[in-house]
């Protein structure tokens, strides 16, 4: 798959990610029914060593696994080996995607980057020295070609701003050969490339990631983006931001809808929204559906705790190529918009021209997060969501096209000045989520892992109960008469109650 600067496409560049190795069949995720280990942080605990050993003993091989989930992505072909294996709790297909994309504008004009950092005042709060400075901002792409070597980039290598990198396409270190799309979302992130360009966040430290291999239009799978921020966790990233995003895929492997975008329902939601509870800021470009079919935004911006962005052009004008929101059940979205429209980027060559898409406005926001937290290290990420969204120019009146609007660096500085620093009591609480609901079959626990639970009937039964290990659980609920039911989730003083339908 080629990438453009500006995508008009059911799944753009935004760009997409995924199950290691584009093979001919299909793959699943094996899910495992603990982990063997004895590491207090389940979530940086690997997959257990002996479970991967007993299938490689049986001749089945591992494409990838994922911690989070607990799971090893392995071919379909190999199912029946493994169905009835003691520590193997679900086998779930994984979804295989083709992208559909239109090449709309490669023609460049020559320009300079100041609008797009004035338009949110970011040029005043780099003056008062709020530049990014010590925040980790991880970047997810399709390649950052020559980073290693245009001069535009000899800042960032000078002061040891680029502090890792990862190419999880080839499963090795990055060759700076691939894509130049991360190149570019890199400049607009962080470059200070004297009286030429300069980025939204000059003195923030990188990490980037190649999750997309955009060699071809074969299906990519899921595991490279959630491999990527299972390492950036590891590697005690900030932010995460990622032009990336699903809509619509080859519809004989399993389109994403619309009602998919409700924050719950895809795989790369619901490891952003983990991400995000992990204490990582997610940023993620809204998309450029807005005059095709699609229309709307992709997953993961119909994240709850994803700041999803939309762009404007330089007159603040919603672009007509912008996503759409709401999200599926209804919530604002985009979050808020930025520069995205003839926006100043470095060509192949590190020539500066302009490019457009909301893969640019992105990092842009990606850039003002960064200088925020490093101004207000002591403020959660909900606060600086929070006085993002209440800096933007729409806040009083958002809508669907431009979010909250445009947000502003001063404004987001002096609302933060007003917010408390929260103590830990304050923001503790058991996430627990449940789907599908209703069901037919068999549903996902998702919470914190140790948790316990108990399933009753409306008289208050007990049927099922027991101890959750995983992150993402799975509860038989085959051979229960259809109606109402309650699973209780706890976990020492905390309590969960959820109404299950069984139809």
């Amino acid at each position: 798959m080629k990438l453009n600067n500006f995508w008009r496409a059911n799944m753009f560049l935004l760009g997409i990610v995924l199950c290691g190795v584009a093979e001919a069949q299909s793959s699943v995720w094996v899910y495992f029914s603990d982990k063997c280990s004895t590491e207090k942080d389940y979530f940086k605990s690997e997959v257990c060593a002996h479970y991967l050993i007993e299938l490689e003993l049986r001749n089945v091989q591992v494409i990838g696994t994922s911690k989070w989930l607990n799971a090893a992505c392995i071919s379909s072909k190999d199912i029946e080996i493994v169905a009835d294996l003691s520590f193997v709790s679900h086998i779930e297909q994984l979804g295989q995607y083709v992208s559909d994309e239109e090449k709309i504008d490669e023609d460049f004009s020559y320009g300079n980057s100041d609008w797009q950092i004035e338009m949110m005042d970011l040029h005043s709060y780099h003056q008062l020295g709020n530049t990014g400075d010590g925040v980790r901002l991880a970047l997810f792409d399709g390649g950052f070609y020559k980073v290693d070597s245009l001069p535009i980039f000899n800042s960032l290598w000078d002061n040891n701003q680029i502090i890792a990198s990862y190419d999880f396409v080839r499963n090795d270190t990055l060759n700076w050969r691939e894509s130049a799309h991360g190149m570019q979302v890199l400049a607009l992130a962080g470059i200070d490339y004297p009286d030429s360009m300069v980025g939204a966040s000059p003195g923030a430290d990188f990490i980037l990631a190649r999750t997309e291999d955009t060699r071809s239009e074969t299906h990519l799978e899921e595991l490279n983006w959630l491999r990527a921020m299972e390492w950036a966790d590891s590697v005690g990233v900030d932010i995460i931001h990622s032009s990336l995003g699903y809509s619509r895929f080859d519809s004989l492997q399993g389109d994403y809808q619309y009602q998919d975008m409700d924050g719950q329902s895809t795989l790369i939601t619901i490891a952003a929204q983990k991400a995000a509870e992990r204490g990582i800021f997610i940023t993620n470009s809204a998309g450029n559906s807005g005059n095709v079919p699609w229309f709307y935004i992709t997953a993961p911006c119909d994240g709850k705790d994803v700041l999803c962005v939309g762009a404007v052009d330089s007159f603040r004008n919603v672009t007509d190529f912008s996503s759409r929101g709401p999200s599926a059940d209804e919530r604002i979205k985009p979050d808020v918009t930025a520069m995205g429209g003839s926006n100043t980027i470095p060509n192949r060559d590190g020539i500066l021209r302009t490019g457009s898409g909301t893969s640019f406005s992105g990092p842009l926001v990606a850039g003002l997060v960064a200088c925020l937290k490093g101004a207000h290290p002591y403020k959660s990420n909900d606060q600086i969501f929070e006085a993002i969204l209440q800096s933007a120019d729409r806040y009083s009146n958002p809508n669907n096209e431009y979010g909250h609007g445009i947000p502003n660096a001063l404004r987001a500085d002096s609302v933060l000045m007003t917010m408390p620093v929260l103590g830990a009591s304050q923001v503790l609480e058991l996430q627990v989520l449940i789907y599908p609901n209703p069901t037919s079959d068999y549903m996902k626990i998702q919470t914190a892992p140790g948790s316990k639970f108990n399933l009753t009937d409306v008289q208050g039964k007990v049927l099922r109960e027991g101890r959750l290990e995983n992150w993402v659980n799975f509860l038989d609920m085959q051979g229960l008469p259809k109606g109402f039911y309650y699973v209780k989730v706890f976990s020492e003083d905390l309590v969960i109650y959820k109404q299950i339908v069984l139809e």
